[in-house]
């Protein structure tokens, strides 16, 4: 019988570093179903779902356990997650930066029941015009009663003069 994980790792990058956990689990009988794993400023994190014999869980708990220069949090997954009949849409956020625009995007799409699965972003100076402009794409995950209209609507109403493109 398999068992499966949720692990979620963080800490200071090295070489070889994602090569040995999957070798770890790999000789363990385990195999990878899910991955996010993303580097910045000599760091990683990830989240990683595994499957693995239940005979070899403990061990595989110990071994990434182990790796001293990670934080390594893992949570069995009990329950089976039913699929969602939701719709699976991207959003691409282009504005003026701001303190506490990304807490003003995700409130916003808290407060109409979108559920954030992805958000990336980053800022970009532009010298020549004396500002800032903040960029996001997030995945998103969406009730079906709400439009993509009333998202984008919605989103605008954070900033004033915000782009905002919907990718089903």
């Amino acid at each position: 019988m398999n068992t499966q994980f949720t692990i979620t790792i963080a800490g200071q990058d090295y070489p070889q570093l994602v090569n040995q956990l999957a070798a770890t689990t790999n000789k363990l009988g385990g195999k990878w179903l899910v991955s996010k794993i993303s580097r910045l400023d000599q760091q990683l994190v990830g989240i990683i779902k595994i499957e693995i014999p239940a005979a070899s869980a403990d061990q595989l708990k110990q071994e990434f356990n182990a790796l001293k220069e990670l934080h390594v949090r893992i949570v069995e997954n009990t329950k089976p997650i039913p699929p969602s009949k939701r719709e699976q849409v991207t959003l691409k956020v282009e504005s003026n930066d701001r303190l506490g625009i990304v807490n003003d995007i995700t409130h916003t799409l808290d407060n109409i029941g979108i559920d954030i699965t992805q958000i990336e972003n980053h800022r970009v100076a532009l010298a020549d015009l004396g500002r800032t402009v903040f960029f996001a794409e997030l995945s998103l995950d969406m009730p079906s009663e709400i439009s993509i209209e009333q998202l984008v609507e919605a989103v605008q109403q954070v900033e004033e003069n915000m782009r905002v493109e919907v990718i089903s």
